[in-house]
């Protein structure tokens, strides 16, 4: 399967990783080619460096052959922009498309878009977070799917490690972390290591 990727910071580029290690056909594309730096160096997909907007740098990333495509830059005009031009004019089956600011998340949605919003997800999470005492389980739906969150003590093996490199069980996935004085870290922040009083939250997928 050939997947585009539109935006390669971090995670543009985790998601390339991920995809290429799986063998997936890969392609990303960024207008700054700095960013690229952060693809493995086993990475064996194709980086395109260019206007993202541009039909010629998306038709040199082979968006013509793409299956899926998945936006996202920092901007949220210009990832509605890119995943229309690759919908109308290039015919891509399936377009993904990061929208940061939730107010437009529903508005880009009537366009026939597949958005997703991580400031939405996670001000939820952290909202259940905070105005639950016991903090300990909580869940919510997305695209009809129910994820719950689960807090756990960290583990002794785990100490000192960011949550990225937390080898866990299928369908979880550690998202943040709990320091002992309440504040939450996401798992997406570099200096996110876990210390010894730490929780980890995990987002578990329920599986029927």
């Amino acid at each position: 399967m050939n997947v585009l990727i539109v935006g390669c910071g971090l995670t543009g580029a985790r998601l390339a990783n991920q995809l290429d290690e799986r063998g997936y056909d890969v392609s990303v594309v960024d207008e700054d080619s700095s960013k690229f730096s952060a693809l493995k160096d086993s990475f064996s997909g194709l980086s395109v460096c260019g206007d993202v907007m541009d039909m010629d740098v998306l038709k040199n990333a082979g968006c013509e052959n793409a299956s899926k495509a998945i936006i996202v830059t920092k901007k949220d005009n210009v990832n509605v922009m890119v995943a229309q031009i690759l919908k109308t004019e290039f015919d891509v089956e399936e377009v993904y498309v990061r929208v940061l600011d939730p107010s437009r998340e529903v508005l880009f949605r009537k366009f026939g878009l597949n958005t997703i919003c991580p400031t939405r997800f996670e001000s939820d999470i952290l909202f259940d977070l905070v105005t639950d005492e016991s903090s300990e389980i909580s869940s919510i739906t997305v695209e009809g799917e129910s994820v719950q969150f689960l807090s756990a003590k960290a583990e002794k093996r785990n100490l000192g490690l960011h949550p990225g490199e937390i080898v866990s069980k299928r369908l979880q996935m550690p998202i943040a972390v709990k320091k002992a004085t309440g504040h939450i870290i996401l798992a997406n922040d570099p200096d996110a290591f876990i210390e010894e009083g730490d929780k980890i939250i995990y987002a578990v997928l329920w599986d029927e």
